[in-house]
């Protein structure tokens, strides 16, 4: 039995579950007409979790409560359009960030308070997918408001989407966008070639390059000894993409002291290549 400790708002509470646990439950209308002490039924919470401390709890508290339920409805719809999409599963956080933060950026905007975010082109470049979410939010938004977005918000949005999916923090996020352009940059300036952003190697080559930005960070060595007679054809054929990715992996050396394994540079070379030989 599910049990109120406190009543947030209209569609969300802080409530104890049969082991006497603290969670949070979200839920259109699931504490409608309630009050702390009584139970509600399960088939009322739409998502739930459990805060890591009563501290955690109490801030997560004080944060919904102040948010317009509007905001946690708009948000539970990305943020379930997001899991469908992406496929991955997102933080607990988010159910609380990004409520939080749609409130803000409709106050802010109100008041003519416009904060640029110097990474749109390379959100809009490196994750599609959760800058298409972002503008989406935003086109709810507009119609709930009446108030024009700038692309620099649909970022801000998809900056708390993508660190929902990778369990980061949102600085982290940044860093790894800007990361992941400067790769970008050397592979274009090094091939003298602009990419074409709609193409599948393209594509591919900045998933390769999240997945292998999300292992350097974490320290992940992905070591798994190449074909010795596949590594040199791949150096003889495909040398000059193999040059780019020794570049790359000397930045990553300097700035995060790790070493770039054969078989990452190899399946680099690969992805570079691949995106060398679209039209």
């Amino acid at each position: 039995m599910i049990v109120i400790k406190r009543v947030l708002n209209n569609n969300a509470v802080v409530a104890t579950d049969e082991q006497n646990q603290t969670l949070v439950a979200l839920g259109s209308g699931i504490a409608f007409h309630q009050k702390a002490g009584r139970a509600i039924l399960e088939n009322k919470i739409e998502k739930s979790f459990y805060p890591k401390n009563e501290d955690a709890a109490n801030s997560i508290s004080e944060t919904l409560a102040q948010v317009d339920p509007k905001y946690i409805e708009l948000s539970d719809r990305i943020i379930s359009e997001a899991v469908i999409s992406s496929g991955k599963k997102l933080s607990d956080d988010i159910y609380v960030s990004l409520p939080d933060h749609l409130q803000f950026a409709v106050e802010r905007l109100k008041k003519g308070m416009l904060i640029q975010n110097k990474l749109t082109v390379e959100t809009m470049q490196t994750y599609p997918d959760e800058f298409q979410l972002g503008k989406h939010t935003l086109s709810y938004l507009a119609q709930e408001t009446g108030l024009t977005f700038p692309d620099d918000e649909a970022t801000n949005i998809a900056m708390h989407l993508i660190t929902a999916e990778e369990g980061d923090i949102l600085e982290n996020t940044e860093e790894t966008i800007t990361l992941i352009n400067q790769f970008l940059k050397v592979i274009s300036a090094m091939l003298k070639k602009e990419f074409n952003l709609n193409s599948v190697s393209y594509y591919r080559l900045v998933t390769h390059l999240k997945f292998f930005v999300q292992r350097i960070k974490k320290r992940q060595h992905q070591e798994f000894p190449p074909d010795k007679t596949l590594y040199d054809l791949i150096i003889r054929d495909y040398h000059a993409e193999y040059l780019i990715a020794q570049r790359i992996a000397g930045i990553v050396m300097k700035k995060f002291n790790y070493r770039v394994s054969d078989d990452e540079i190899l399946f680099l070379t690969i992805h570079i290549h691949r995106v060398n030989a679209v039209q």
